[in-house]
C-alpha cells in the first residue's frame, strides 16, 4: 500500500538400481522436486508426492505487477532477469512449453470511491491485461488486437515479433502511477474469474493447462470489497474511526496480530515487533478474506495439483509500528516499518495476506524476499518449480527395503493413480512390477542419471492402456533415517 496522500516520507528504515524386466514395457516418467526427507526417529515417517502420469505441456502464467510509487526500480530488476526465467523454461528437454503470458498492475481503485487525485481511479485496471508498449518500448511487439503473449512449439508458433523475453520486457515495465491501496488478489481474480472475464482476458485460461500465479509487489495485499468504504478520503485525522488516509489502514483493518496473548488489530501507535500477525478474515476485518482469495484460485482446476503461486515481496516479518510526521495535518500518525531495505534504497513492507495466500497452495507456493540485488535467483527459483511440472522430476532420498536380501529393488511404497470424472475424483491403487510378475499397470523405480543425479523417478508399465486425462499417480515411501543402520536400509 503505497502513501496515497501528496506527502511522501524519505524510506530508510534423495541410490536405485533399475528394475531391468521394465525397460522393454512402454512407461510413464513421473517424479516430484520435492526433497523426501528422512524420519528422525520413531514412527516411521514417509515421503508423499504427486506425480502427472498424462503429458501436459501447456502453462498459463499470469505477472500481477505492482505499479503503485517506489516500484519502478523494482519493475526494473524484474525486466532485467526475466530472461533467467524463461531460460528455465527453454531449457526444458522439449524446449520451451506452450505458454501463455500475461501481466496485469495491482490497480483495483479504492472501493466505493473515485479518487484520481491520489491516483485511485474507480475500478482502477479492473484486472485486465496490460499490453501497451512501455518504458523504453516504442511499439508493441503483440500483434493487432492480441493482449497477451502466446507461444508453442519453441517459439516457432507465437503472436508477437521477436523473442518471448524482449516481448515480456515491453509490456511488463508498468510505472508507478498506479493506486496506493493496492489490490494485488482482486487483480488476479478479477483477471481470472470464468464469470466475468475481462475481454482483454478472453482466451488466457486453458482448462487442461497448469496455471502459475506470480506477484511482484513491495507492499502488503490490500484488496477491499467493490463497494468498500475503507479509503474514506473524509478522514484524515487519527482521530477519525479510520485514521489518517494512509496505507496503515489496510493493515489495522487487514491485519490481527497475537497482542496480550489474543489476536487484534496492529495498534495506531508505537508497537516492536509484533508476532502471529494474519489477516483478519473475520467479521471485523475490512479486506477480502484471504481464505476466499485462496478457494477462488484453486476453484479454477479440478486438480489443485496444476496450480503454483509465488511471490516476490516483502518479509512478513520483522513486523513494527512507528510514528511518522504528516505534514499536511500537523500530527504524528502510525506507520509499518519496512521488514526489508536494500542499500541501493528499495524496501517492502510486511506482506501478511500474501504470505498467507501462498501458504494456501502448501509445496506448490512460493514466498520469495524482494529486496535482493537481483532478481534472478528468485526467478530462477519459480522456473525451476515450474518447470518441475512438465520436465524430469527427481525422487530425492533414501528408500527403505522390503527385502534386505535384495537391496533397491522392493522399496516399501504405495502408489495410487487418481484423476476427476465429471466432478468425481476416481482413485485406483497400482501394485510394485516386483510384486505383481510385471502386469501393467504396475510401478518400479529406475535411476536417471543425468536428469536425477541424486534420486530416482517412478516408472508406471501401463501396456497398451491410455491414461484418462488429468491422470496423476500419488506416491508415499519409507524413508531411512540419516547416517544410521537400520533394517532395510544401506
Amino acid at each position: 500500500m503505497k502513501r496515497a496522500l501528496d506527502f511522501i516520507r524519505s524510506c530508510t528504515s534423495g541410490q536405485r538400481r533399475i528394475v531391468a524386466l521394465l525397460t522393454t514395457f512402454p512407461v510413464l516418467w513421473a517424479c516430484n522436486s520435492r526433497t523426501l526427507m528422512a524420519p528422525e526417529s520413531d514412527p516411521v515417517q514417509v515421503g508423499n508426492q504427486t506425480f502427472q502420469q498424462t503429458v501436459n505441456r501447456e502453462i498459463d502464467i499470469l505477472f500481477m505487477v505492482d505499479d503503485s510509487s517506489s516500484m519502478v526500480p523494482l519493475q526494473a530488476k524484474l525486466l532485467t532477469n526475466f530472461p533467467v526465467f524463461m531460460n528455465v523454461l527453454k531449457a526444458l528437454p522439449m524446449g520451451l512449453p506452450d505458454v501463455h503470458v500475461a501481466v496485469v498492475s495491482s490497480d483495483t481503485g479504492p472501493g466505493a470511491y473515485d479518487l484520481p487525485q491520489y491516483h485511485c481511479s474507480f475500478g482502477g485496471d479492473r484486472g485486465q491485461f496490460q499490453s501497451q508498449p512501455r518504458g523504453t518500448c516504442t511499439a508493441s511487439p503483440l500483434n493487432p488486437g492480441q493482449t497477451f503473449l502466446q507461444a508453442s512449439d519453441n517459439q516457432t508458433v507465437k503472436n508477437y515479433t521477436g523473442d518471448i523475453s524482449d516481448a515480456f520486457t515491453c509490456i511488463a515495465a508498468l510505472g508507478d502511477q498506479g493506486c496506493g491501496f493496492e489490490g494485488q488478489l482482486k487483480s488476479v481474480r478479477w483477471a481470472l474469474d470464468p464469470n466475468n472475464t475481462p475481454d482483454t482476458n478472453v482466451g488466457f485460461l486453458r482448462p487442461e493447462a497448469y496455471l502459475a500465479v506470480i506477484l511482484i509487489t513491495n507492499e502488503d495485499d490490500c484488496s477491499v470489497p467493490d463497494d468498500s468504504t475503507l479509503i474514506d478520503p473524509t478522514q484524515t485525522l487519527m482521530s477519525d474511526p479510520l485514521g489518517p488516509l494512509w496505507s496503515f489502514r489496510c493493515n489495522e483493518f487487514g491485519h490481527l496480530c497475537n497482542i496480550n496473548g489474543t489476536l487484534q488489530p496492529p495498534p495506531r501507535g508505537v508497537a516492536m515487533d509484533l508476532q502471529g500477525c494474519e489477516s483478519n478474515d473475520t467479521s471485523t476485518g475490512r479486506l477480502t478474506h484471504v481464505a476466499d482469495e485462496i478457494a477462488f484460485l484453486r476453484g479454477l482446476k479440478p486438480d489443485p495439483s496444476q496450480i503454483m503461486v509465488a511471490a516476490i515481496t516483502g518479509p512478513a516479518t520483522p513486523y513494527s509500528i512507528e510514528l511518522i510526521p504528516n505534514p499536511s495535518t500537523n500530527e504524528n500518525i502510525a506507520n509499518i516499518v519496512h521488514s526489508c531495505v536494500e542499500n541501493s534504497g528499495e524496501y517492502a513492507d510486511p506482506s501478511v495476506r500474501i504470505l498467507q495466500w501462498v501458504q494456501g497452495f502448501g509445496s506448490n507456493g512460493l514466498f520469495l524476499t524482494i529486496c535482493a540485488d537481483s532478481f534472478a535467483p528468485a526467478l530462477m527459483t519459480i522456473a525451476t518449480k515450474l518447470s518441475t511440472l512438465l520436465g524430469p522430476q527427481c525422487i530425492n532420498g533414501v528408500l527403505r527395503d522390503g527385502d534386505p536380501t535384495t537391496p533397491a529393488v522392493d522399496p516399501i511404497c504405495t502408489v495410487t493413480d487418481s484423476y476427476v470424472n465429471q466432478g468425481t475424483t476416481i482413485t485406483s491403487a497400482v501394485e510394485s512390477c516386483a510384486s505383481n510378475g510385471n502386469t501393467p499397470p504396475c510401478w518400479a523405480l529406475a535411476d536417471d542419471a543425468m536428469n536425477c543425479p541424486n534420486g530416482h523417478v517412478l516408472q508406471v508399465n501401463r501396456g497398451s492402456q491410455t491414461p484418462p486425462s488429468g491422470l496423476s499417480s500419488q506416491v508415499s515411501c519409507e524413508l531411512c533415517p540419516a547416517g544410521v543402520t537400520e533394517t532395510g536400509c544401506p
